[in-house]
């Protein structure tokens, strides 16, 4: 779809201190494998998976990246992302500067991005020439639905703890609950964490363990109450109940 590479140099009058200043505009289709950094910019640059996937490493740690995600490297910030061995990405960066931009300063790198992005996305890459403001609509697009959902963060968190509440006895992962709720994972994970004082896990691991406790009471087997709150080995069963509560279910069965 791309061609190797694309670059576009945005000039705009630097006279005044703007907003936001787009500086250049770019994309690629890269390689397998293909590296960049570790490196560090003077300025914000955005870049937008279009298709195929890669790994971002920032301070915040490692990312999986996949079309429709966008990343965000800041100004100073150490990163390497490199393209994925068997589907290597196809992205568009938009570079950046302005008094605003540090509204770009938050405390995850990755987020999904709309769809009405990607084709403005596509449409400068088939334009010789367009207008800076184009650019500083996208970014103002970016801000808007980037944080427009912010305050929300919390509410969404409630309704990840109640569907575990409901669905604890089954396969469920840190990824597909990020998948399923909207959020890039190590923000997830560091979201749920923040508002419930332990992980995803910890947490899955502790409504397990309290049905466990009710089921046991109720005079059910060991073995039939593993299954029941999710654990196809009785015996990682019985291991994870005695360090939640310090005693076998064996012994809590004959309390």
């Amino acid at each position: 779809m791309l061609g190797e590479i694309f670059l576009k140099e945005l000039f705009i009058d630097k006279s005044e201190s703007q907003d936001l200043s787009p500086i250049f505009f770019g994309a690629q289709a890269c390689a397998k494998n293909h590296s960049f950094g570790p490196h560090t910019r003077n300025y914000y640059i955005i870049h937008f998976c279009l298709r195929g996937c890669g790994k971002l490493r920032d301070k915040f740690g490692e990312h999986n990246i996949s079309a429709g995600q966008l990343f965000i490297i800041r100004p100073n910030e150490i990163t390497t992302y490199t393209a994925d061995s068997v589907t290597p990405w196809e992205y568009v960066w938009l570079a950046f500067e302005g008094k605003i931009a540090n509204v770009f300063d938050t405390d995850s790198s990755v987020y999904p991005y709309p769809k009405e992005i990607e084709q403005t996305l596509l449409g400068l890459l088939k334009k010789e020439e367009s207008s800076p403001n184009i650019y500083i609509s996208i970014l103002y697009q970016l801000i808007y639905s980037i944080f427009s959902n912010k305050s929300d963060d919390g509410d969404v968190i409630s309704k990840v703890v109640q569907y575990i509440n409901f669905n604890y006895m089954t396969e469920i992962t840190v990824k597909n609950l990020a998948l399923q709720f909207g959020f890039e994972q190590s923000y997830f994970y560091r979201l749920f964490k923040k508002k419930t004082k332990m992980s995803i896990k910890e947490y899955i691991i502790k409504t397990r363990m309290e049905q466990a406790k009710k089921l046991l009471s109720l005079g059910y087997s060991v073995s039939t109450t593993a299954f029941a709150v999710g654990y196809a080995d009785p015996f990682n069963f019985s291991k994870s109940y005695k360090k939640c509560f310090g005693i076998t279910p064996i012994s809590q069965k004959n309390k």
